[in-house]
């Protein structure tokens, strides 16, 4: 056996190891009552928008086509009406490309901040790009939809769906 072979299964077994130990060991969540900024604003505190308001958590890497490609829609949906509240969370990606995104390319004027340690995506489930987890004004939540949106009235459409499936007790 080559040198190459050795060390790709070197590589594969420390692979295997780590995901073995992974899973068999627990890890405490760590803080997922606020969301970091990269800007010198204060951390998003989370329980003053979820139990207080409609929300809707909105996960996005960076780089990331899809995410690229509704941010539009999601910046038109938050403007359009004032009931629903929208916090978007980064939760990969580079410090310097998420601000070059968000505040040259996207000129987002809603709530955003970063994830980077993934505690909150981890929390929820998150594992694709774009991700929304809807919650009520009790702070209940409602589902999540990892898709595209592609539309504000999506959304706004998606949202109510969960709501009513939610509070009506249907599970789908």
């Amino acid at each position: 056996m080559n040198k190459i072979g050795i060390v790709f299964i070197i590589f594969i077994l420390a692979g295997m190891g780590y995901t073995a130990f992974s899973f068999f060991t627990e890890s405490e969540p760590g803080d997922i009552t606020q969301v970091e900024r990269l800007t010198e604003e204060e951390p998003i505190q989370l329980d003053q928008y979820i139990g207080q308001k409609k929300t809707i958590l909105q996960f996005v890497a960076v780089p990331c086509e899809c995410c690229s490609y509704s941010m539009p829609f999601i910046q038109e949906f938050i403007h359009e009406q004032d009931e629903i509240e929208v916090i978007t969370v980064v939760f990969y990606g580079r410090e310097r490309e998420i601000l070059d995104k968000f505040v040259n390319e996207y000129e987002a004027s809603h709530l955003w901040g970063v994830d980077l340690d993934r505690n909150l995506a981890n929390y929820y489930g998150v594992s694709v790009s774009p991700t929304y987890v809807f919650f009520d004004e009790e702070g209940n939540e409602l589902g999540v939809y990892p898709y595209i949106i592609g539309t504000g009235e999506e959304l706004g459409r998606r949202y109510e769906d969960a709501y009513e499936n939610y509070h009506s007790g249907d599970p789908s």
